[in-house]
């Protein structure tokens, strides 16, 4: 049935009728540029003769949808389908206020009794009353670790139980991070609210809850994909990247209530942030209709941050242990070059330096007692992290080499090592470069060694977030607090370090500085080649050790505008970078030219390296000077399926597959990339599962075709090397 048709009367121009055929919405369209909102009340009293609860008013470039028995009109992406109009129809018909519904102490996670908090009460409270007044753009801060997601979940149901929402896109920055809140929160509290994870390709399936990443629900934005009022509630989690970058416009294209959450606080308290951090905030707070130009600061619906987590013991409190070594504060002139601090392990490393670090990080450790204390040490290359940890082993001989590992991305197999520095006693310690910065949660750890510097407080609080959790060790005992060791006046640059004159300093004879308030020094422009000074050959000291009381909590940074920053680079760079202008000719620049690019990319400011890319932009398969291009607008990343298809093409010629053989595999591939069934799942019961092997003769045909054997090997290298 068409769903519009002309008023036949001419005092509309279109109505949207239902399957029924009863009226929807009347759409009054005006000339181009002409003001659509100027017809509102003749067109109100038109829809209300016809029982029509909905108005759209557009002139071809702009449009307005109005309820006009709910809320005023607002600007929106498009129009609504007919489906996302009779699920506005059926949610007024089951809508109470949440009021009604009690904001629980206690709630069922999956098979334990879980408490409430008191601010996670509050939030839901305060959640309430800002959607009885009708906004319809709210913005959480909490700290990491005081539990966001549960707190959403808990929202989430309240909302669902009201029949406020029905439809809800929960965005999170990285796939994993997606994951983890569908697998470990949504599908355990809200069961009976069904989850989809979009992780690629087209959408097959739908759930009342859709999670996945900005990227992928960019790429679903158009015919046939998303509509502007598929959603009545769209979460994003870790707003402020998301707000700042080019994903505005994907939610934006979204008419429903935003809820975003964040962790980061004012930035008026910071010593040193960039302009761009602070534009990053300002912007957020001004999507979220919560900033204060008088003040300039932003006003959340709800605010509860470390120092809050800290006073409740829900976070860990911490301490700072400051030390520079007259190298890194002052540079040093070797072999007739002058290498400035911003130089260190940039282009040039001096053993003795990273030695003298090591042993005073020992010496401490030993005097805090006995104990395994977890560590993480943020390195600033991976050559780096390999000197770091050959240097810490060395201090510890009676543990053969264990008992620090590099966890990198070029390691034999990451995500194992990643395993045994949670779950085992050892490593102790983990040396790693930009893997362990976010995302990365392992509540036993209880030192941070600061020995990569950076000009970002965004980066800088991602380093500090790993400490905050509160946890048992494996004795019993609690662990309640960490320790940063700041090697490279990260803390100094971004926190304002408080001085309670009443505490009598430690026992180590500490001091307290004022915060610094002229930003560091530029780096310097890279130069080519990178020189190694082995131990011996420098002499190195420590100009400083001091103890920081920790003040105002310092800018949240789980929020990660790296794709911008890299876009920003590449872009300044071609105006007077000559191989990123050989490559803008559309030339191909040599390795050796490719090489020395690398080096000047991958320095300590932002770390541009192929596997940090390859994470960020979620390729794979991408080289550096791919990124560089799609950088320049000169190609377009394949979709997953491109890449998928891609080497599923690869994978049937190295088998040499015959026609039946080759179609089987096809029909397999093809509901993977539709979504209809997850690879992580992937086994030979796939083919008494989807309908079309099913009916092409199931599980029995598929080992009389290839053999048992041979297809639970086959399947394995479709999972693994194919759909990853």
């Amino acid at each position: 049935m068409a769903t519009e048709e002309g008023a036949a009367d001419g005092r509309a121009d279109y109505i949207l009728l239902d399957r029924r055929g009863r009226p929807l919405a009347v759409i009054e369209a005006k000339r181009f540029r002409k003001d659509p909102t100027t017809a509102k009340v003749r067109t109100k009293e038109y829809a209300v003769g016809l029982k029509a609860p909905f108005i759209f008013l557009s002139n071809g470039e702009v449009t307005y949808f109005w309820d006009y028995e709910q809320s005023p009109e607002r600007l929106v992406a498009g129009f609504f389908s007919r489906e996302d109009l009779e699920r506005l129809v059926a949610l007024r018909r089951q809508r109470r206020p949440l009021s009604t519904i009690p904001i629980p102490a206690q709630v069922r996670f999956g098979s334990d009794d879980r408490d409430v908090r008191a601010y996670q009460q509050q939030c839901l409270a305060k959640v309430d009353e800002a959607l009885a007044k009708g906004k319809r753009r709210l913005l959480i801060e909490m700290a990491t670790g005081t539990g966001k997601t549960f707190t959403i979940a808990l929202m989430l149901k309240r909302l669902f139980q009201a029949g406020l929402v029905q439809r809800v896109l929960f965005l999170a920055d990285r796939i994993e991070l997606a994951r983890q809140a569908k697998e470990e929160t949504f599908d355990i509290y809200l069961s009976e609210y069904p989850s989809v994870l979009l992780t690629g390709g087209r959408r097959s399936r739908e759930g009342q809850i859709t999670v996945g990443t900005l990227p992928t629900i960019t790429g679903q934005l158009g015919v046939g994909g998303f509509s502007s009022g598929y959603f009545d509630l769209v979460i994003t989690d870790e707003c402020h990247r998301s707000i700042y970058s080019t994903y505005k416009n994907t939610l934006l294209h979204f008419d429903a209530i935003h809820v975003g959450l964040t962790a980061t606080p004012n930035i008026g308290q910071y010593a040193f942030v960039t302009d761009t951090e602070k534009k990053l905030v300002r912007n957020t707070y001004e999507f979220f209709d919560c900033w204060n130009p008088l003040t300039e600061q932003g006003q959340p619906v709800f605010v509860y941050g470390i120092l809050d987590g800290i006073r409740d013991k829900h976070l860990a409190d911490y301490d700072i242990y400051a030390a520079k070594t007259r190298i890194t504060a002052e540079g040093i002139t070797f072999d007739g070059e002058d290498y400035a601090p911003a130089d260190l392990e940039r282009i040039v490393s001096f053993e003795d330096r990273n030695q003298l670090m090591v042993k005073e990080f020992v010496r401490i450790e030993q005097g805090r007692g006995d104990g395994f204390r977890k560590s993480i040490v943020f390195a600033c290359t991976k050559a780096h992290a390999a000197q770091l940890c050959r240097l810490i082993n060395a201090e510890y001989p009676q543990w053969a080499g264990k008992y620090a590992e590099v966890i990198t991305t070029d390691i034999a197999d990451p995500k194992a090592a990643i395993r045994r520095f949670k779950r085992e006693e050892m490593p102790v310690i983990a040396v790693s470069v930009g893997m362990l910065d976010t995302g990365f949660d392992a509540p036993r750890v209880e030192n941070l060694l600061m020995m990569r510097p950076t000009r970002s407080a965004i980066l800088y609080q991602q380093m500090r977030g790993r400490g905050s959790r509160i946890c048992k060790r494996p004795d019993g005992s609690l662990k309640n607090s960490f320790l940063i060791y700041d090697f490279t006046d990260n803390t100094e640059r971004f926190n304002d370090p408080k001085f309670d004159a009443t505490k009598p300093p430690p026992a180590t004879g500490a001091v307290v500085t004022k915060p610094r308030v002229q930003p560091p020094p530029p780096e310097p422009k890279p130069r080519s080649g990178f020189k190694f000074v082995p131990v011996g050959s420098v002499a190195d000291s420590f100009v400083e050790r001091k103890w920081i009381e920790v003040g105002p909590e310092g800018m949240r940074v789980d929020v990660r505008n790296y794709q911008d920053e890299w876009n920003r680079e590449i872009a300044a760079r071609a105006v007077k970078d000559a191989v990123i202008a050989k490559v803008q000719r559309g030339e191909l620049p040599t390795d050796e030219e490719l090489d020395q690019l690398a080096a000047a990319l991958g320095g300590p400011k932002n770390f541009f390296n192929e596997a940090n890319l390859r994470e960020a932009f979620g390729q794979p398969d991408a080289s550096l000077l791919d990124f560089i291009r799609v950088a320049l607008g000169l190609a377009k990343f394949p979709t997953r399926e491109e890449r998928v298809d891609r080497r599923f093409e690869a994978w049937l010629i190295q088998h040499n597959f015959n026609p039946e053989e080759a179609r089987v595999w096809r029909m397999l591939k093809n509901q993977m990339l539709a979504q209809t069934y997850s690879p992580a799942n992937l086994d030979v019961t796939v083919f008494n599962q989807l309908p079309p092997l099913k009916g092409w003769g199931g599980l029995r045909k598929a080992v009389k075709l290839f053999g048992e054997s041979a297809l639970k090997t086959l399947l394995s290298e479709l999972k693994e090397d194919v759909l990853k």
